[in-house]
């Protein structure tokens, strides 16, 4: 019985890692919760790495990667704004520059 409950659970491990490699999108893990996120973690190491760190831990990389999303989400909020004020509804350039600015 004993291998069957062995077997049951290499079969689940299986399964979850062809599920997480077929998801386009991380799941971070941190000491909070697990979230999940658009930015793959691969591309937050890359950039790490060429802005000078040596190595990246992967929960260097999820604290970088979750703050990179907040930030990028507030950009694109205040950017929303000043094409809005234009009487526009597509995001410009110069949109996101204005906002860049200001946070």
């Amino acid at each position: 019985m004993a291998k069957k409950a062995t077997s049951k659970k290499a079969t689940a491990k299986t399964s979850v890692k062809q599920a997480v490699k077929s998801k386009k999108s991380t799941t971070v893990k941190s000491k909070i919760a697990a979230k999940k996120t658009d930015l793959p973690t691969a591309a937050i190491m890359r950039i790490a790495k060429a802005s000078g760190a040596e190595r990246v831990g992967a929960d260097g990389a999820a604290s970088i990667l979750l703050l990179a999303e907040e930030y990028i989400g507030k950009l694109v909020r205040e950017a929303t704004n000043f094409a809005s004020e234009a009487g526009r509804k597509t995001l410009k350039g110069e949109d996101v520059e204005n906002a860049s600015q200001i946070i």
